[in-house]
Protein backbone atom coordinates (compact mmCIF):
# COMPACT_ATOMS: atom_id res chain seq x y z
CA UNK A 1 0.00 0.00 0.00
CA UNK A 2 2.85 2.35 0.79
CA UNK A 3 4.40 1.74 -2.63
CA UNK A 4 1.08 2.46 -4.38
CA UNK A 5 0.68 5.64 -2.37
CA UNK A 6 4.17 6.81 -3.41
CA UNK A 7 3.45 5.99 -7.07
CA UNK A 8 0.20 7.93 -6.84
CA UNK A 9 1.95 10.97 -5.41
CA UNK A 10 4.62 10.71 -8.13
CA UNK A 11 1.94 10.62 -10.87
CA UNK A 12 0.17 13.65 -9.42
CA UNK A 13 3.48 15.47 -9.16
CA UNK A 14 4.33 14.76 -12.81
CA UNK A 15 0.81 15.77 -13.87
CA UNK A 16 1.20 19.04 -11.99
CA UNK A 17 4.52 19.66 -13.69
CA UNK A 18 3.09 19.16 -17.19
CA UNK A 19 -0.30 20.84 -16.67
CA UNK A 20 1.05 24.42 -17.12
CA UNK A 21 2.55 23.33 -20.44
CA UNK A 22 -0.77 21.84 -21.53
CA UNK A 23 -2.63 24.92 -20.38
CA UNK A 24 -0.35 27.17 -22.40
CA UNK A 25 -0.96 25.39 -25.71
CA UNK A 26 -2.86 27.52 -28.23
CA UNK A 27 -4.32 26.05 -31.38
CA UNK A 28 -5.18 28.22 -34.38
CA UNK A 29 -6.81 27.67 -37.74
CA UNK A 30 -4.13 27.84 -40.44
CA UNK A 31 -4.40 28.66 -44.13
CA UNK A 32 -3.85 31.19 -46.91
CA UNK A 33 -5.55 32.23 -50.13
CA UNK A 34 -4.64 34.55 -53.02
CA UNK A 35 -6.91 34.86 -56.03
CA UNK A 36 -8.84 37.18 -58.35
CA UNK A 37 -12.62 36.88 -58.52
CA UNK A 38 -15.64 38.82 -59.67
CA UNK A 39 -17.75 38.54 -56.50
CA UNK A 40 -15.81 36.93 -53.64
CA UNK A 41 -18.23 38.33 -51.07
CA UNK A 42 -20.80 35.70 -52.02
CA UNK A 43 -18.52 32.75 -52.81
CA UNK A 44 -15.27 32.95 -50.81
CA UNK A 45 -15.07 30.26 -48.11
CA UNK A 46 -12.57 31.38 -45.48
CA UNK A 47 -12.55 28.10 -43.52
CA UNK A 48 -9.58 25.75 -43.34
CA UNK A 49 -9.03 22.20 -42.18
CA UNK A 50 -5.44 22.81 -41.02
CA UNK A 51 -4.62 23.60 -37.38
CA UNK A 52 -1.39 25.11 -36.10
CA UNK A 53 0.05 24.92 -32.58
CA UNK A 54 1.29 28.33 -31.42
CA UNK A 55 4.29 29.14 -29.28
CA UNK A 56 3.99 30.82 -25.92
CA UNK A 57 3.17 34.52 -26.20
CA UNK A 58 1.52 34.31 -29.62
CA UNK A 59 -2.06 34.86 -30.75
CA UNK A 60 -4.36 33.43 -33.37
CA UNK A 61 -4.79 35.79 -36.32
CA UNK A 62 -6.90 36.12 -39.44
CA UNK A 63 -6.15 38.86 -41.97
CA UNK A 64 -7.46 39.73 -45.40
CA UNK A 65 -6.66 42.46 -47.94
CA UNK A 66 -9.28 43.23 -50.62
CA UNK A 67 -8.61 45.40 -53.68
CA UNK A 68 -11.42 46.09 -56.14
CA UNK A 69 -10.86 47.52 -59.64
CA UNK A 70 -13.74 47.56 -62.08
CA UNK A 71 -15.65 44.27 -61.87
CA UNK A 72 -12.83 42.21 -60.34
CA UNK A 73 -11.28 41.96 -56.91
CA UNK A 74 -7.97 40.67 -55.53
CA UNK A 75 -8.25 38.69 -52.29
CA UNK A 76 -5.20 37.96 -50.12
CA UNK A 77 -6.13 36.16 -46.90
CA UNK A 78 -4.21 34.37 -44.15
CA UNK A 79 -4.93 32.55 -40.88
CA UNK A 80 -2.50 31.17 -38.30
CA UNK A 81 -0.30 32.01 -35.33
CA UNK A 82 1.22 35.45 -35.00
CA UNK A 83 2.94 37.65 -32.45
CA UNK A 84 0.77 40.45 -31.06
CA UNK A 85 0.73 42.70 -28.01
CA UNK A 86 -2.99 42.38 -27.33
CA UNK A 87 -6.30 41.24 -28.74
CA UNK A 88 -7.36 43.58 -31.52
CA UNK A 89 -9.83 43.79 -34.38
CA UNK A 90 -8.92 46.30 -37.08
CA UNK A 91 -10.92 47.28 -40.14
CA UNK A 92 -9.35 49.89 -42.45
CA UNK A 93 -10.77 51.36 -45.65
CA UNK A 94 -7.56 52.48 -47.29
CA UNK A 95 -9.19 53.82 -50.47
CA UNK A 96 -12.95 54.53 -50.44
CA UNK A 97 -15.24 54.49 -53.47
CA UNK A 98 -15.89 55.70 -56.09
CA UNK A 99 -13.32 54.04 -58.30
CA UNK A 100 -10.65 51.78 -56.81
CA UNK A 101 -11.43 50.37 -53.36
CA UNK A 102 -8.91 48.86 -50.91
CA UNK A 103 -10.01 47.41 -47.55
CA UNK A 104 -8.14 45.35 -44.96
CA UNK A 105 -9.36 43.40 -41.93
CA UNK A 106 -7.30 41.77 -39.19
CA UNK A 107 -8.24 39.97 -35.98
CA UNK A 108 -5.89 38.87 -33.18
CA UNK A 109 -7.44 36.66 -30.48
CA UNK A 110 -6.05 34.46 -27.70
CA UNK A 111 -8.49 31.53 -27.47
CA UNK A 112 -7.92 28.30 -29.36
CA UNK A 113 -9.48 28.27 -32.85
CA UNK A 114 -10.90 31.77 -32.34
CA UNK A 115 -9.77 32.83 -35.85
CA UNK A 116 -12.85 31.19 -37.36
CA UNK A 117 -14.37 33.75 -39.75
CA UNK A 118 -15.75 31.81 -42.70
CA UNK A 119 -16.84 34.51 -45.16
CA UNK A 120 -16.27 38.10 -46.25
CA UNK A 121 -19.74 39.76 -45.99
CA UNK A 122 -19.14 40.25 -42.27
CA UNK A 123 -16.98 43.25 -43.11
CA UNK A 124 -17.19 43.76 -46.87
CA UNK A 125 -19.95 45.14 -49.02
CA UNK A 126 -18.98 46.13 -52.51
CA UNK A 127 -19.90 49.72 -53.30
CA UNK A 128 -22.63 50.03 -55.88
CA UNK A 129 -21.53 52.42 -58.61
CA UNK A 130 -24.32 53.98 -60.61
CA UNK A 131 -23.95 55.17 -64.17
CA UNK A 132 -22.57 58.72 -64.44
CA UNK A 133 -25.28 61.37 -64.64
CA UNK A 134 -23.16 63.26 -67.19
CA UNK A 135 -20.76 61.87 -69.81
CA UNK A 136 -17.47 61.07 -68.04
CA UNK A 137 -14.48 63.23 -68.92
CA UNK A 138 -11.93 60.85 -67.41
CA UNK A 139 -11.08 57.39 -68.71
CA UNK A 140 -8.46 55.13 -67.11
CA UNK A 141 -6.94 51.73 -67.89
CA UNK A 142 -8.58 49.43 -65.33
CA UNK A 143 -7.46 46.03 -64.04
CA UNK A 144 -6.34 44.05 -61.00
CA UNK A 145 -4.14 40.97 -61.27
CA UNK A 146 -1.77 38.75 -59.34
CA UNK A 147 1.53 39.52 -61.00
CA UNK A 148 0.94 41.62 -64.12
CA UNK A 149 -2.16 42.89 -65.90
CA UNK A 150 -2.08 41.52 -69.44
CA UNK A 151 -5.18 43.50 -70.40
CA UNK A 152 -6.31 46.85 -69.00
CA UNK A 153 -9.21 48.30 -70.99
CA UNK A 154 -9.74 52.05 -70.77
CA UNK A 155 -13.03 52.48 -68.91
CA UNK A 156 -15.08 55.59 -68.10
CA UNK A 157 -14.56 56.76 -64.53
CA UNK A 158 -17.43 57.25 -62.07
CA UNK A 159 -18.35 60.74 -60.92
CA UNK A 160 -16.07 62.02 -58.18
CA UNK A 161 -12.86 60.38 -59.38
CA UNK A 162 -10.07 62.69 -60.46
CA UNK A 163 -6.97 60.59 -61.16
CA UNK A 164 -5.74 57.48 -62.92
CA UNK A 165 -3.76 55.09 -60.70
CA UNK A 166 -1.17 52.55 -61.83
CA UNK A 167 0.85 50.72 -59.22
CA UNK A 168 2.05 47.43 -57.82
CA UNK A 169 1.73 46.07 -54.29
CA UNK A 170 4.27 43.57 -52.98
CA UNK A 171 2.48 41.69 -50.18
CA UNK A 172 4.49 39.48 -47.81
CA UNK A 173 3.89 37.78 -44.46
CA UNK A 174 1.51 35.21 -43.03
CA UNK A 175 2.67 32.70 -45.63
CA UNK A 176 1.90 35.09 -48.50
CA UNK A 177 4.43 36.42 -51.00
CA UNK A 178 2.54 37.94 -53.93
CA UNK A 179 2.61 40.94 -56.24
CA UNK A 180 -0.66 42.64 -57.19
CA UNK A 181 -0.87 45.09 -60.10
CA UNK A 182 -3.69 47.64 -59.86
CA UNK A 183 -4.91 50.20 -62.38
CA UNK A 184 -8.03 52.32 -62.37
CA UNK A 185 -9.89 55.50 -61.49
CA UNK A 186 -9.45 56.99 -58.04
CA UNK A 187 -10.06 60.06 -55.91
CA UNK A 188 -6.58 59.82 -54.38
CA UNK A 189 -3.60 61.67 -55.82
CA UNK A 190 -0.17 60.07 -55.84
CA UNK A 191 1.01 56.64 -54.80
CA UNK A 192 -1.38 56.21 -51.88
CA UNK A 193 -3.77 53.39 -52.68
CA UNK A 194 -3.01 52.03 -49.19
CA UNK A 195 -3.24 55.54 -47.63
CA UNK A 196 0.19 55.05 -46.09
CA UNK A 197 -0.94 52.12 -43.90
CA UNK A 198 1.38 49.35 -45.10
CA UNK A 199 1.00 46.74 -42.32
CA UNK A 200 -2.10 44.69 -41.52
CA UNK A 201 -1.89 41.68 -39.25
CA UNK A 202 1.26 39.72 -40.20
CA UNK A 203 1.18 41.08 -43.76
CA UNK A 204 3.29 43.99 -45.00
CA UNK A 205 2.81 45.91 -48.25
CA UNK A 206 5.34 47.74 -50.39
CA UNK A 207 3.59 50.09 -52.84
CA UNK A 208 5.32 51.34 -56.00
CA UNK A 209 3.70 53.39 -58.76
CA UNK A 210 4.22 54.50 -62.32
CA UNK A 211 4.23 58.30 -62.63
CA UNK A 212 3.56 60.36 -65.75
CA UNK A 213 6.65 62.21 -67.04
CA UNK A 214 6.87 65.85 -65.99
CA UNK A 215 7.22 66.96 -69.60
CA UNK A 216 3.80 65.66 -70.57
CA UNK A 217 1.49 68.69 -71.06
CA UNK A 218 -1.87 68.83 -69.33
CA UNK A 219 -4.97 70.31 -70.91
CA UNK A 220 -6.92 73.17 -69.38
CA UNK A 221 -10.70 73.36 -69.63
CA UNK A 222 -10.52 75.70 -72.63
CA UNK A 223 -8.15 73.33 -74.45
CA UNK A 224 -4.99 75.41 -73.99
CA UNK A 225 -1.94 73.35 -73.01
CA UNK A 226 -0.41 73.81 -69.56
CA UNK A 227 3.37 73.69 -69.45
CA UNK A 228 5.12 72.14 -66.47
CA UNK A 229 6.07 74.74 -63.84
CA UNK A 230 9.82 74.22 -64.38
CA UNK A 231 9.49 74.96 -68.12
CA UNK A 232 7.35 78.06 -67.41
CA UNK A 233 9.97 79.41 -64.99
CA UNK A 234 12.73 78.82 -67.55
CA UNK A 235 10.86 80.75 -70.23
CA UNK A 236 10.23 83.63 -67.80
CA UNK A 237 13.94 83.84 -66.93
CA UNK A 238 14.87 83.92 -70.62
CA UNK A 239 12.38 86.73 -71.24
CA UNK A 240 13.80 88.71 -68.31
CA UNK A 241 17.35 88.30 -69.58
CA UNK A 242 16.35 89.49 -73.06
CA UNK A 243 14.58 92.50 -71.53
CA UNK A 244 17.66 93.45 -69.44
CA UNK A 245 19.97 93.11 -72.42
CA UNK A 246 17.75 95.26 -74.63
CA UNK A 247 17.43 98.02 -72.06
Amino acid sequence: MGTCHIHGLLFLSLLGAFSPILAQSLFCNKGKATFIEGDPGSSFNWTTEKIDTCDKGTFCQETVLLIEAGVEMAVLATKGCSVAEMETITLVQHTPPPGLVAVSYSNFCEESLCNDKDSLPLFWKSAETSAPSVPPTLHCPTCVALGTCFSAPSLPCPNGTTHCYQGKLQVTGGGIDSTVEVRGCTTVAGCRLMSGILAMGPMEVKETCVHLPLTQPRRAENGAPWLPISVWKLELLLLLQIFVCCT
